[in-house]
């Protein structure tokens, strides 16, 4: 079960939270692979067909505004063929009719934009499911990369082609050598800001973003992996600063919406007119998260459970906490959770 401390005051929340923020991050998005058997595509209809569901999609571009030409969105599948969208001028996308399963969505932008890639696993039950898609400049389109050298320019794209191939320890070194051959190389610190997170070496991983963050202070992508470490640093002040300047540019994301609600939910002090404020905050953010929907949405639950839980709505608390296992019914912490389940509905 949680810890019993979830049951004191708010100030004592953060003993609900088993599963480590980071390993959360790089968890999320596992699923590959689709069926797909009579789906409808198209810019408009953003209700699911009968008992099946659908994905409304977003794309949103690093630059602020949608390519030129349109925006083509490939739903592919293992066994029911491939269904393709196109993105509305504000970035929208639907693929209704979809069964329950797995499904992979690439998204092609034109010859500026990474192809990005996003995978869903649609369960029965749910309508609706939200997929925010951000798009990735090429490096020779990316402005930040305007003045780069190209000595550490060809060092960074090598870098990036390594770590599509999971080679991260070739990765961080290309990127070091990028950034030793030019210093206020924003992008090149922030890779390897994250390569630094992702192996658990945080004080390195925030001194890069912090670099990056002077160097390209406008990407939302760097100001959502800087905040993030510095929440793995437990400095909560400056990554709720760091989440909420990426919102403005990446707001339909659930997993920063997650992050961004822990932030302010640890910043809780011991005053309890503080506390109760602090949690009225990141309880808007998590329900933001589930209106969002997706993988993220599930953990969202799993923190409003602990904040409802630490108010005395039990009632609240079980439910959410339900939810959370209906989204992840394998999760790691699954037995913990349906004890406290039980205790919330007056169980033994």
């Amino acid at each position: 079960m949680f810890p019993s401390s979830l049951r004191r005051q708010a100030r004592n929340l953060p003993a609900l939270f088993s599963l480590t923020l980071l390993s959360a991050l790089f968890v999320a998005a596992a699923c590959a692979g689709a069926r797909a058997q009579a789906i409808g595509a198209n810019r408009g209809d953003v209700t699911g067909t009968g008992d099946r569901s659908a994905i409304q999609g977003h794309v949103v571009s690093p630059l602020g505004h949608l390519p030129g030409t349109r925006v083509r969105i490939t739903l592919s599948s293992t066994n029911g063929g491939t269904h393709t969208a196109v993105a509305d001028d504000d970035g929208n996308f639907t693929f209704n009719g979809l069964e329950p399963g797995p499904y992979d969505l690439v998204v092609d932008a034109g010859n500026e934009y990474e192809t990005a890639r996003e995978s869903v696993f649609v369960e029965g039950e749910k309508p609706i499911y939200n997929v925010p898609v951000y798009l990735r400049l090429k490096p020779e389109a990316n402005p930040a990369l305007a003045g780069v050298p190209k000595p550490a320019l060809d060092l960074f794209t090598k870098a990036l082609d390594a770590e599509r191939k999971n080679d991260n320890a070739k990765a961080a070194s290309l990127l070091a050598e990028a950034v030793a051959q030019y210093p206020q190389f924003g992008l090149a610190h922030g890779e390897l800001g994250m390569l630094y997170l992702k192996s658990g070496q945080v004080d390195k991983a925030v001194e890069e973003f912090k670099t990056a963050e002077k160097a390209v202070p406008d990407d939302p992508q760097v100001q959502m992996n800087y905040g993030l470490a510095l929440l793995e640093k437990k400095d909560y002040a400056e990554a709720e600063k760091q989440f909420r300047r990426a919102a403005k540019r990446m707001g339909q994301s659930a997993q920063l919406h997650v992050y961004l609600g822990v932030a302010v939910m640890r910043q809780r002090g011991a005053d309890p007119n503080e506390a109760q404020t602090k949690l009225a905050e990141a309880e808007k953010e998590f329900q933001q998260a589930v209106k969002l929907g997706g993988d993220p949405a599930g953990r969202a639950h799993y923190y409003l459970g602990g904040i409802y839980w630490s108010l005395h709505e039990n009632k609240k608390a079980a439910e959410e906490l339900e939810l959370y296992l209906k989204q992840s019914p394998k999760a790691p912490d699954a037995e913990q959770v349906r004890a406290t389940i039980s205790k919330l509905r007056g169980g033994k």
